[in-house]
């Protein structure tokens, strides 16, 4: 695998398991605002502890899905697929405006799989690849 590639992988990983803690501490925020609010009786904060306790799962999940999905991308890299490609290309310039770790995650993914060497790469190239 070129370095170039090698690279686009791992910030593919780096972003999917980014987002996977994120989504855990989602989590530990929704159970540890439910626990607080919880030991109140108060009726009229119900209705917004139930709103950003549903918004919380909402973020962690879409969170986590969204790492797997930066996880599965660099799975299709590793094995040279076309839709692995596809999919990191789509995930790096969706990355980009996440200022700023994920500007220079984006920009690596790019980098790495637009290039001579990812095209040789993903066509199951020539030479010590």
């Amino acid at each position: 695998m070129p370095d170039k590639v090698k690279t686009a992988r791992l910030c593919l990983l780096v972003a999917g398991w980014l987002k996977i803690a994120t989504a855990g501490l989602f989590a530990f925020i929704v159970v540890a605002g439910a626990a607080i609010v919880g030991g109140r009786s108060e009726l009229s904060g119900l209705l917004g502890s139930a709103l950003l306790g549903g918004l919380g799962i909402l973020l962690l999940t879409l969170s986590a899905a969204a790492g797997a999905i930066d996880i599965i991308a660099a799975a299709g890299v590793k094995r040279r697929t076309a839709w692995g490609r596809i999919l990191g290309l789509i995930l790096g310039m969706l990355m980009i405006p996440l200022f700023p770790v994920g500007t220079v995650l984006g920009l690596f993914v790019l980098f790495g799989l637009l290039g001579a060497d990812a095209r040789a790469w993903f066509s199951g190239g020539a030479g010590s690849f």
